[in-house]
């Protein structure tokens, strides 16, 4: 599930309500943590990466007396954040992503899309002004946009998926040749 807002309060009340105990969170873009001290406390593991300076004061008063919390002062569109990261924990349950204010929604977008990706959350929480305008903005005009989608490979599973008929074909072809070149006996 993906959560969109934009209001800070409602993005803080969404991480306290969706964040349970014994949860690992990845927080984007933190600032000096309003929103991480409502449920870090309750975590396994909360990373938070934010390139700002007072963000990683915030963050070493904050985890002074906290061995679950992770500060990594870097830009998350960097794949070494990412790398860093994955250093420290392989999965995440919540994926935090507040760019609330000056990032264009096609960065926050790319961002949430890489960190979801490696790091496939149970849930979602993006806080973004750009987002918020063209959601506010957009007509939906096909009646598809509101149903299911069926597994086509384009965002499902975090858009790491074969394509739903191309899995198919292979499935069938599978019976007689290993897709991947090897010949079955």
């Amino acid at each position: 599930m993906i959560s969109l807002v934009y209001r800070s309060r409602l993005y803080r009340e969404l991480l306290d309500k969706y964040v349970k105990p014994g949860d690992v969170v990845i927080e984007i873009g933190p600032h000096v943590g309003s929103a991480t001290k409502l449920y870090f406390g309750r975590t396994k593991l909360t990373v938070a990466v934010d390139i700002g300076v007072q963000s990683e004061a915030a963050f070493r008063k904050l985890g002074e007396n906290s061995s679950n919390l992770f500060f990594l002062r870097d830009d998350a569109r960097s794949f070494d954040a990412v790398k860093a990261v994955l250093e420290k924990t392989q999965r995440c349950d919540v994926l935090a992503v507040d760019l609330g204010g000056g990032r264009f929604a096609d960065t926050v977008f790319k961002v949430w899309a890489v960190w979801s990706g490696v790091f496939r959350p149970r849930v979602s929480v993006v806080r973004n002004r750009s987002i918020a305008e063209f959601v506010q903005k957009a007509k939906v005009e096909d009646a598809a946009l509101l149903g299911e989608f069926p597994d086509d490979g384009w965002l499902s599973m975090w858009g790491r998926t074969v394509p739903s008929r191309l899995k198919e074909q292979l499935d069938e072809f599978s019976f007689w040749v290993d897709p991947s070149g090897i010949k079955k006996v």
